[in-house]
């Protein structure tokens, strides 16, 4: 016996009793009763074991997918719908340019000669009830003289069409636009107007043969936009659009241009002639897109960047113009300039530096200047005086030998600023010397039609070259009719996301003219556009499946389709919403930092670049969802290809594991194929209670909507359920017919009557996806029609106050059931109108998009960790402090709504495939009553979650507060509840019961004051530097008056006879597209500059539950804890919610000191990046671009024919010594034919 007390009393001195570890075991049981709780109701409400075996019964397997033939299949679809329109742009071009050539112009000089047409500006136009459009009251409204009542402009009728979003136009008829600062009547213009009357006819043929076509339109070279179908303007603005200015015509007519401007900031540049002078460089920036790439050097003494970190050329992106054009706004009401306007102007350096540039960039891109197709590099001059002749500076700089023959690689354009002025003729023969062309800007009402003319001069060489010119596509731009900029659609509450589009155009050219006038000019420009969306509906989001997702890259890398791409933030259009590059949104988790990019996505995206085709497997990706607020660590596979006809290339991505299958129905069900007659079923029988279609997906469709208008996607979808009953419908018919491809375009067999017209009833569908929602439909009936439950079930959803249980499948089919509120459950009746009993949202109005919702994704995401468990969550704030709309995470009642959902995977053999989720939600404040009738049962008195000596808290896989005693805490991160959660959350990362990742937003915003310095590219002028710079203008003025003593005589200003009238004409037409002058200099207020919010990078913390850990490695005892509290942690306790995503904390109170050397983990708030807040400026997104770019093909810039057209701009002159004049004259000449080919 004595032994045997030795032995007890050896064992408990060398192995202690854990003090207490009991409480470890209670915190477990509490969490297993709990998530057994949890788990039992949802079979019970969501009869998910009972689902399953119906797929099996129903005769449903699995098969594998195949990506590449996802995507090749897409590919298909899309590339036949791209060549559609093609194919009308080709219509809408020949048809333009024999129109031109055949028109006889002398009737636009008869000024008896009447016509009529659609003034989309001032004739009036009605509603379909007869009603007059109204927009008197709006900014834009204003009617000059000439417009009223002038029999030009012809009455419209607008009828109000579901195709073009619900917008009223006219589809027999198109309108035209005249810029503001163009007459109509002025010859040019006229003609346009009137040779164009006659693309009506080729319009509406094409929209008969194509009715999926968008907004169809030709802009000419004099500025009138003749678009299809239809519409007034937009009057909710005052009109400054310009169609020359834009993407599609810029790009069509210029190809791509590496440009440097050179901006005169010299003392003599100040007041008005400054601020013709930004106007200037305001509008040649307008004319540059994502193709090209710009510099801005300003000079005076010196030349210098505008922006300090622009120190190469930079891509013209919307927002790095907009940042150059910033830069140099006056502030404080004009008396500051952020670059000062001092000393005088050595235009020499400014050159050299130009040039120089040039020269870099093309030995860069490997550019032979002999080629007609090489680099097309400006130089473009704004100044108000050059100081003499700089010959010698291009013979240096702006001049190669190949093979013999010189070359001149850069052109020259120069604007001169101003009516006194002198040396005109040097600053005009820089231009003419140099393949370029001078204009002289008196006023700014001249400023857009002057900047305007360099695009014929870059388009020669195409011209010249006379082959059929390629059509060119844009980067993503944003339909306006649809926002509520013009407030003409229903659409304009919808996402801007969605409102994207890209455009296809052609360049035409005036034969007629130019064989008349031995010229190089542009007709115009013919294009339509091409919505976003349509491509993306193309794509089978349906075979792509949760989680799955496809994408389109441009020739740049940036994205024109991607899910996680944001063109709006707090409603308004970001900067640099169409040049985000793909390396912005796709995370590789390889542990870079911020804009540090590794090998794997570096050549993924040089493959989408380069438009091949090819694949990337199992890439570690960090998958974030929730708008970035939880995150999974996955594999996905890539498949990738050129999209045929286009600069861009389209990819999918499909997550590892569940992606790579699908459910497959057998042909069944029958009825899916086949009406009643035949099964003895009605397919609608399956569709008369409560659901939801996805509303973007494409079941079936009419081609043309008018006559067939729905005012909701499951209203469409019946009317084809119905006739699929009556079996009056074939569901193999698709949208388009693959053609057969061709070189040869021939308008005979092409365009017109050649085309096949559709009928007004003629319909498509996509078998595939009709099919599997019949067959989800039938499934999901006898489950979610009614609830079928024991009274033991009710009283425990009445425990929870469960309001809905629902289910979400794989063919975007929503259904829900309310339990106690019945008057929420719809009925449809027999013409397929939703109907109930009350007025309130439900379930299917806030969850209709099926897979994409969070819960769906979660619940999958849940399946691959632990096939048994559900995904619990509530609402979480928005951290984010640019966002200005954060909805509350509480109900309107107070109350708070959680929300399970688990994923149906059907397994086949071994392979399984994510096929529905189904769920529920419940009352949080319930959720929490339980939990402390839960929790009261404890072994320990004090050992409680209903005391004060601990708290408790349930947390989910993202370390999101799941339930708190604290109501307010729901949603908040555990780790910033208090000092006690944030160290023992650091505890469980030491335990590798968490882990935490760091993902970046590189389309955030960030508020002024987080700006680390005010601006990183100008100097605040003092009061002395200010009147300095004022006396040094006086006496450069005086100095240039002087110099030029030689060429005085009494009229020093005198100008040759046809300049001076157009110098000294007055304004007779309307305002221009620029603003007119005001008396002051034109300033940005400081207060709006410093309140509105900049781009920046945000840092984002994210955190993961490592429950394959928890599961696999602590097995049937997941409790981790610690007894007794730490320099660095409190005591605390914690167990997995078995069955569930939750983990159970329940932590010791009171306040602690912690020692200073503990860690501390990051919270989830979004934090700036230091990089991007160091300057307003976009500095930090410039190593984007040296990433690799394609260049655009069939693209000229050189052409022997060139030096046969000799005009290159007029000036005017003052009258100077006349052996000067022809002395300079020509050694200018000779220097031109010497160097000119």
């Amino acid at each position: 016996m004595q032994c045997l007390k030795l032995v007890l009393l050896f064992a408990l001195i060398v192995f202690p009793e854990p003090a207490p570890a009991w409480r470890g075991d209670i915190v477990k049981a509490w969490a297993r009763t709990l998530g057994n709780e949890l788990w039992r109701l949802s079979e019970a409400l969501t009869k998910s074991d009972q689902i399953r075996i119906k797929y099996k019964q129903m005769n449903a397997s699995v098969k594998k997918k195949d990506g590449k033939h996802i995507l090749d299949s897409s590919l298909s679809s899309v590339s036949t719908m791209l060549t559609r329109k093609i194919k009308a742009v080709k219509c809408i071009h020949a048809t333009a340019q024999k129109l031109a050539r055949e028109f006889n112009y002398t009737v636009a000089e008869d000024e008896n000669y009447n016509f009529s047409y659609c003034s989309a500006k001032y004739s009036q136009f009605r509603y379909e009830d007869g009603t007059i459009v109204d927009d008197s009251d709006k900014p834009g409204s204003y009617i000059p003289k000439f417009a009223v009542n002038n029999s030009n402009y012809m009455d419209v009728s607008l009828e109000k069409d579901s195709h073009f979003y619900d917008i009223s136009v006219n589809t027999n008829i198109s309108c035209v636009h005249v810029p503001t600062n163009i007459f109509y009547k002025e010859s040019k213009p006229l003609t346009a107007i009137l040779w164009s009357k006659d693309l009506n006819e080729i319009f509406t043929k094409n929209y008969q043969s194509d009715p999926s076509l968008s907004w169809q339109y030709f802009g000419s070279s004099h500025g009138i936009l003749r678009f299809y179908p239809g519409m007034p303007w937009n009057k909710n603005e005052v009109d400054t659009y310009d169609c020359r200015v834009k993407p599609w015509y810029i790009e069509a007519a210029t190809c791509s241009k590496d440009v440097i401007i050179l901006f005169d900031v010299s003392g003599s540049m100040t007041g008005f002639k400054n601020y013709v002078a930004r106007r200037t460089l305001h509008s040649l920036l307008d004319t540059l897109s994502n193709n090209d790439y710009v510099n801005v050097y300003t000079f005076k003494n010196t030349t210098a960047e505008v922006i300090a970190c622009f120190t190469y050329l930079v891509q013209a992106t919307p927002e790095n113009l907009k940042t150059i054009k910033d830069i140099l706004e006056p502030t404080d009401d004009g008396k500051t300039h952020k670059v000062p306007l001092e000393g005088n102007a050595n235009l020499t350096e400014a050159y050299i530096k130009a040039f120089t540039t040039l020269k870099e960039r093309r030995d860069e891109m490997r550019c032979n200047v002999s080629s007609t197709q090489g680099c097309n590099q400006l130089v473009m001059v704004i100044t108000d005086y050059v100081p003499g002749n700089l010959t010698e500076v291009f013979e240096e700089y702006n001049r190669e030998v190949v093979g013999g023959n010189t070359y001149i690689p850069v052109r020259v354009f120069t604007y001169l600023i101003g009516k006194e002025v002198t040396n005109v003729r040097e600053i005009q023969w820089m231009a003419c010397l140099n393949r370029g062309f001078f204009v002289h800007i008196h006023s700014v009402e001249e400023v857009q039609q002057q900047v305007l003319k360099y695009i014929n001069v870059i388009a020669r060489p195409m011209i010249l070259e006379g082959e059929k010119p390629p059509p060119t596509w844009t980067h993503a731009n944003i339909d306006y009719t649809r926002t509520t900029k013009w407030d003409v659609s229903d659409d304009a509450v919808k996402p801007d996301e969605d409102k994207l589009v890209t455009s296809v155009a052609i360049p035409a050219f005036d034969f007629k003219y130019n064989e008349e006038n031995n010229d190089a000019m542009l007709l115009g420009v013919a294009g339509t556009d091409v919505p976003i969306d349509s491509i993306a509906k193309l794509a089978q989001p349906h075979q792509l499946g949760v989680n799955g997702y496809s994408f389109i890259v441009s020739n740049n890398g940036y994205l024109l389709l991607h899910p996680l791409l944001k063109t709006t933030i707090n409603d308004e259009l970001q900067d640099n919403y169409n040049s985000v590059d793909f390396v912005e949104v796709e995370q590789v988790d390889d542990g870079k930092g911020a804009r540090e990019l590794g090998d794997e996505i570096k050549t993924l995206r040089e493959s989408l670049v380069d438009g091949v085709s090819g694949d990337m497997r199992e890439v570690k990706v960090l998958f974030h969802y929730d708008d970035m607020r939880r995150i999974a660590r996955v594999k996905h596979d890539y498949f990738f290809n050129k999209l045929e006809g286009t600069p861009f290339s389209m990819g999918i991505s499909l997550p590892k594991g569940y992606g790579d299958t699908e459910l497959l129905l057998k042909d069944n069900p029958l009825e899916a194929k086949q009406g009643k007659e035949l099964t003895g079923i009605n397919v609608t029988d399956y569709f008369r209670f409560s659901y939801r279609v996805h509303p973007d997906w494409v079941y079936c469709k009419y081609h043309y909507l008018e006559g067939h208008e729905s005012k909701n996607p499951e209203e469409e979808i019946w009317k084809f359920l119905v006739n699929l009953s009556k079996n009056q419908i074939d569901i193999t018919k698709k949208q388009y017919i693959e053609e057969a491809e061709t070189d040869d375009f021939d308008v005979e067999t092409h365009c017109g009557n050649a085309t096949t017209q559709l009928g007004k009833d003629d319909y498509y569908c996509n078998e595939d996806l009709v099919k599997q929602l019949v067959f989800d439909a039938k499934l999901t009936t006898p489950y979610f029609n009614t609830w079928s439950r024991s009274d033991e079930e009710l009283e425990l959803a009445r425990k929870y106050n469960v309001s809905v249980r629902f289910i979400a499948t794989s063919s975007g089919l929503t259904r829900w059931h309310y339990i106690f509120d019945s008057d929420k459950n719809e009925v449809v009746d027999d013409f397929g109108n939703r109907l109930k009993n009350s007025t309130k949202k439900v379930f299917g109005d806030k969850n209709k998009l099926a897979i994409e919702e969070t819960w769906y994704k979660a619940a999958v995401l849940q399946h691959m960790i632990n096939k048994e468990s559900v995904v619990i969550a509530t609402p979480l704030p928005i951290l984010d402090e640019s966002i200005k709309k954060r909805p509350s995470v509480l109900n309107k009642d107070g109350d708070i709504t959680v929300t399970s959902s688990y994923a149906i995977f059907y397994k086949d053999g071994e392979s399984e495939t994510p096929a529905s989720v189904v769920g529920f939600q419940y009352s949080y404040l319930k959720f929490q009553e339980r939990f402390q009738e839960i929790t009261n049962e404890t072994s320990e008195k004090e050992f409680t979650c209903n005391g004060d000596n601990y708290d408790c808290y349930v947390i989910d896989s993202s370390g999101y507060v799941v339930l708190s005693r604290q109501k307010e805490q729901i949603g908040q991160f555990f780790g910033v509840i208090d000092s006690n959660t944030r160290h023992v959350l650091q505890s469980f990362i030491d335990k590798s019961i968490f882990e935490h990742v760091e993902v970046f937003n590189y389309q955030a915003l960030c508020p002024y004051y987080m700006l680390k310095q005010p601006n990183s590219a100008w100097t605040v002028a003092t009061p002395f530097s200010t009147a300095t710079n004022f006396f040094r203008w006086l006496l450069a003025e005086a100095m240039l008056i002087l110099s030029d003593v030689t060429n005085w005589n009494w009229k020093v200003f005198a100008l040759d006879d046809d300049y001076s009238d157009l110098i000294n004409q007055e304004p007779t037409e309307e305002p221009t597209t620029t603003n007119p002058p005001p008396s002051e200099n034109e300033t940005i207020p400081a207060q709006e500059e410093e309140d509105k919010p900049f781009s920046c990078d945000h840092r984002i913390s994210l955190y993961i539950l490592k429950q394959e850990y928890i599961l696999e490695t602590m097995g049937a005892s997941p409790v981790v804890y610690e007894d007794r509290p730490g320099a660095c942690h409190p005591a605390y306790w914690a167990s997995h919610v078995s069955k569930t995503n939750l983990l159970l904390v329940v932590v010791e109170s009171g306040m602690r000191e912690y020692g200073r050397n503990c860690s501390i983990p990051p919270d989830t708030k979004p934090q700036p990046t230091v990089d991007s807040t160091t300057s307003r400026e976009p500095c930090h997104k410039l190593d984007l671009g040296h990433l690799k770019r394609r260049r655009l093909e069939g693209c000229f810039t050189y052409h022997i024919g060139e030096r046969n057209i000799t005009a290159c701009g007029i000036g005017s002159t003052t009258k100077m010594d006349k052996l000067v004049l022809v002395s300079t004259v020509l050694v200018a000449a000779l220097t031109y034919l010497k160097h000119s080919r």
